[in-house]
């Protein structure tokens, strides 16, 4: 009797397993691309009646002329025309406010498009920074800012100035801050953005501060102020890289090139 409920448990396991091993193969029945396209009905419809008196307002907003640019400014790594312009407006603010940093980082995701050359408006600027990040000032360990460093090399290269370093083979090497060799044993001001305070976009070492210093500033509105000051002094924006940051063999670099510019002991190069 033993045996036979024995055998009759096995057998309805053995049914239960079968049946889970069952494959299916889905099909595509029939397929349609339906484009979504601005037509007379989208335009006429009563939704888009319905929320045309806020899009005029936004357009008109957004239209507004700010300043003038003087080229066109695109992201990229591991340097940027817009890169540049906009730590160059970070450091701007932050000495105006009376404040000390070392250098200043912010991320390439954070820049969503490019500025055009000639005029810009409102709207130009959104596009560009649809973020509401604030600028603080981190205090951060030379160990920290050590890390943070191979960080940027891995990636190729952030929004970044006041950092110089060689990057090869996704190291950084020869780092100086602000002109001087790293000195890891030293604390470090960086200015950034809230944003990257916490180690977003794989920027680890900027999480590990010990001190925040939140400059209540919204990134967007400091550059948006500081193209119209610009254009109200009659000056237009522009940018030029600096090439802080050089990928290659650093066994391979000109002393009389480098090591006055980059910090570097010249015994690495013989």
């Amino acid at each position: 009797m033993k045996k036979l409920s024995f055998l009759l448990i096995f057998g309805v396991c053995v049914i239960i397993f079968v049946a889970c091993q069952k494959s299916f193969n889905p099909k595509i029945i029939s397929a349609e691309l339906i484009e979504v396209v601005a037509n007379e009905h989208s335009r006429n419809n009563e939704m888009s009646q319905w929320i045309l008196p806020y899009k005029l307002a936004i357009d008109e907003i957004m239209g507004v002329e700010i300043g003038i640019s003087a080229q066109k400014m695109e992201a990229g790594r591991p340097e940027s025309l817009l890169g540049r312009f906009v730590t160059d407006v970070m450091n701007d603010y932050a000495k105006n406010q009376g404040h000390k940093f070392d250098f200043t980082i912010t991320n390439v995701g954070g820049l969503r498009g490019s500025l055009p050359q000639g005029v810009l408006t409102i709207g130009d600027i959104y596009s560009v920074f649809p973020f509401d990040n604030e600028l603080v000032i981190l205090t951060l360990s030379g160990k920290k800012v050590e890390q943070l460093c191979q960080e940027i090399a891995k990636q190729g290269g952030q929004v970044t100035d006041g950092i110089r370093m060689v990057v090869f083979e996704e190291r950084a090497e020869h780092i100086s801050i602000s002109g001087k060799k790293l000195d890891t044993s030293k604390n470090y001001q960086v200015l950034t953005t809230d944003y990257l305070s916490f180690g977003n976009d794989k920027l680890y070492a900027l999480a590990d501060y010990s001190e925040i210093l939140p400059l209540k500033a919204p990134l967007r509105d400091v550059i948006i102020d500081y193209i119209k000051n610009e254009f109200k002094n009659g000056r237009k924006i522009n940018a030029k890289t600096k090439g802080e940051v050089f990928f290659g063999n650093p066994l391979l670099i000109m002393v009389d090139s480098y090591d006055e510019d980059w910090g570097y002991d010249k015994k690495i190069n013989h």
